[in-house]
């Protein structure tokens, strides 16, 4: 809304001078308890997040954005340090800042009309399966139900974006953004690596992981659908250049389960464009060559890389894709398996309500630093699809899938006879979904961690583009 939006009396919730007093506001809560208790770093990213969720004052759709960028590239060892009330997150405080002025506008201006999508529906019975999951979680008595809980909860955040985004908010935001974010994460991960290698030693490798690198894979399929579905506004050079700074991050991360999530998401992208071409030009050459460019162009910037820093990222590249072969290469996938197993074995004891919120496992793990395997207890599983079955029951592991494919097939509707822009964003969110397709065979992240309000975000952005007009309620 802007303040021509607003009728006679009424406040307008882009209000220049309200956001200016909120970060006034923002100012003071910030350095008053600096002066008053030092330091610390909990303190200041508690003062940062009241002042960035200030900033976005009254503007739900501000919110979002500073949202999406605070949950996909903040370092996950500021948050860990993060304290707040109530054990909040500083991305939690921006979700519920969010939803109250999504509620402000829809009481204010908007007469409680919402905008309707098909996924609606899915979405809701999702959320209140976690809801189900919750209590069946409390019944059996499991501890961290709250911190399991808030995971699936975050799909809740589709719900404001059919409030907060307009149709075009996808292309024209999100895919920016997501970008930028990769960008940074990608910064970070480069730092992190030349500053903990010895350039004099070649044989020298030290492999940076984190929960945020799942940005990674994302942004450059982005980035790769922009390229070749709307080389206007993407520029071409432009797009080149972060696509291969962040496919940097993105190598250095020696991630088995991203990489090929990348390449069937990268077969997809080649596929979709190869199909939008006039069907007298198509040539599958073509589509083939598109594919082998891009991941030569890879290939090439990491031995650069490699050659100016000494580091043997190929050979421990190498090593690490042999396990594809050979699982028993590698105790870190040996350790893995015994997880899927004994999940396998608590599923099996509550197979249709599951186990709820809170659920753990005990099974054997690798410690590098004793040298052998220990018994762990977990509170999740590296799958998105045990943990869904798990913690869900049948419920979830159905319903789950089944929005993820709502979502794609309406996305891929979307390329059809859309405009360059929109066609370059669903291509795009085609692509991520069967990437994260199949990395949720052995990555839980759409799931269990802050990265559920990324792909939150995308589904309703997904469900909103096309749709100018909100529905009467």
């Amino acid at each position: 809304m802007t303040a021509a939006d607003s009728g006679p009396g009424r406040v307008a919730p882009d209000n220049g001078r309200l956001v200016a007093a909120a970060a006034a506001a923002a100012v003071l809560a910030t350095a008053v308890p600096l002066l008053l208790l030092g330091t610390a770093l909990h303190v200041v990213l508690a003062a940062g997040a009241l002042a960035a969720a200030a900033l976005v004052l009254f503007s739900p759709r501000r919110t979002l954005a500073v949202l999406l960028v605070a949950t996909a590239a903040l370092p996950v060892h500021l948050l860990d340090a993060t304290r707040l009330p109530l054990g909040l997150r500083p991305w939690e405080i921006l979700l519920l800042a969010g939803v109250l002025f999504a509620l402000i506008d829809l009481a204010a201006f908007d007469r409680w009309r919402l905008r309707r999508t098909s996924a609606d529906g899915l979405v809701a019975a999702f959320l209140l399966v976690a809801l189900l999951s919750g209590a069946i979680g409390l019944w059996h008595g499991n501890e961290a139900v709250l911190r399991n809980l808030r995971y699936p909860l975050y799909y809740g955040v589709f719900f404001l974006v059919l409030c907060a985004a307009r149709p075009g908010d996808g292309a024209r935001l999100f895919a920016p953004l997501v970008v930028l974010a990769g960008v940074v994460v990608s910064a970070e991960y480069l730092l992190e690596f030349l500053g903990a290698i010895d350039p004099a030693m070649g044989e020298r490798f030290v492999r940076v992981s984190r929960r945020q690198g799942i940005v990674l894979p994302v942004a450059m399929l982005l980035l790769a659908n922009g390229f070749v579905h709307d080389p206007r506004r993407w520029r071409r050079p432009l797009v080149l250049a972060l696509f291969l700074f962040i496919g940097l991050g993105f190598a250095i991360t020696l991630g088995r389960g991203m990489w090929a999530a990348f390449g069937l998401g990268l077969l997809v992208t080649v596929w979709l464009w190869h199909r939008g071409q006039p069907a007298a030009g198509r040539r599958a050459w073509k589509a083939a060559l598109l594919a082998a460019g891009v991941v030569a162009a890879l290939v090439l910037t990491a031995l650069a890389f490699q050659r100016l820093t000494g580091a043997a990222l190929s050979a421990h590249a190498v090593e690490r894709s042999r396990t594809f072969l050979d699982v028993t290469r590698d105790v870190q996938v040996v350790g893995r398996f015994l997880g899927y197993a004994s999940a396998w074995e608590e599923i099996l004891e509550h197979p249709f309500l599951g186990g709820g919120q809170g659920a753990t496992l005990t099974a054997w793990s690798f410690n590098p630093d004793s040298g052998r395997f220990e018994t762990w207890r977990a509170w999740t599983v590296d799958s998105l699809y045990l943990t869904l079955w798990l913690k869900m029951g049948l419920a979830g592991l159905l319903l789950f899938p089944w929005l993820c494919l709502h979502v794609g097939r309406r996305a891929l509707g979307l390329c059809r006879g859309a405009d360059p822009p929109t066609r370059a964003f669903a291509a795009g969110c085609v692509a991520t979904l069967a990437a994260m397709g199949l990395l949720g065979v052995s990555d839980g992240s759409m799931m269990n961690g802050r990265f559920a309000l990324l792909f939150g975000t995308l589904f309703g952005l997904v469900m909103v583009a096309g749709k100018e007009k909100p529905c009467s309620a």
